[in-house]
């Protein structure tokens, strides 16, 4: 099922699925939706054991881009969006994902949808929200404390802090810390390691210790949607978004 924006294959009992629209990788509900469907296919492929998702270009993922022309139809993409984010966490294969640059605002969901991160000196961790004067999406109130610690997901919440890979790692926001050059070949190795135990096991295990979390998503995103609505009205989301595109310091005033 690969496209202009998304490579796919399975090889070796490895589902490799690579988004590509480097070089920030930006996604919309299509592309999640896209991805979605190839977790799925793989899920009632016995020969599938693992999944190892990347992107081609200089960044992991940036986060959404809404002003493509599938969303201009859209009466709430949003919605749209956090339907087919929540399908990635239903999924059944364990998924392994390797960051090579910035996994940026809903960029950081689509990373903490795996269930492991692969990162590299120049790998780059924020969920920058607040620094737009918004409210984080894509399951991350729930995700991000439960990879980092409450205490970490709120400093990184709160501060939209830059996390670098060697902190990342440090925290356990990624789980293995290699040169950029080797990202794959980890992601490889890890996957072969899973993929030697039994298929049945691993994913019996891997719902078992998922535990509550999948239902804690699909309810959430619906809290984050209608915040994000709240504050996309504001006068501080507009300066905060007219900020970055114009890379100074955001001046709020909390209207």
């Amino acid at each position: 099922m690969s496209n202009k924006d998304l490579k796919t294959k399975l090889e070796n009992h490895i589902g490799y699925v690579s988004i590509n629209r480097p070089p920030n990788n930006h996604f919309d509900a299509e592309l999640i939706g896209q991805i979605a469907d190839f977790l799925e296919e793989m899920d009632s492929e016995s020969e599938c054991r693992s999944i190892i998702l990347s992107s081609e270009g200089k960044h992991f993922c940036a986060g959404a881009d809404f002003t493509r022309s599938s969303y201009k139809e859209e009466s709430d993409p949003y919605e749209r969006l956090y339907q087919e984010a929540v399908r990635l966490f239903k999924t059944k294969k364990p998924i392994i994902a390797t960051i090579q640059g910035a996994a940026v605002g809903g960029g950081l969901g689509v990373a903490l949808s795996a269930d492991f991160r692969i990162a590299c000196e120049e790998s780059r961790f924020s969920a920058n929200f607040s620094k737009l004067a918004f409210h984080q999406g894509f399951g991350t109130t729930v995700t991000l404390p439960r990879v980092v610690g409450n205490q970490k997901a709120k400093w990184m919440l709160l501060t939209s802090a830059r996390v670098k890979g060697k902190e990342a790692f440090e925290i356990g926001l990624a789980d293995f810390l290699v040169p950029q050059s080797e990202l794959m070949s980890k992601a490889e190795e890890l996957a072969k390691e899973i993929n030697a135990a039994g298929p049945l096991g691993v994913q019996a295990i891997r719902e078992t210790v998922k535990s509550d979390s999948v239902e804690k998503i699909e309810e959430i995103v619906k809290w984050e949607l209608s915040e994000q609505n709240r504050l996309r009205e504001t006068a501080d989301f507009q300066e905060g978004i007219k900020a970055s595109l114009e890379r100074r310091d955001p001046e709020f005033t909390g209207n």
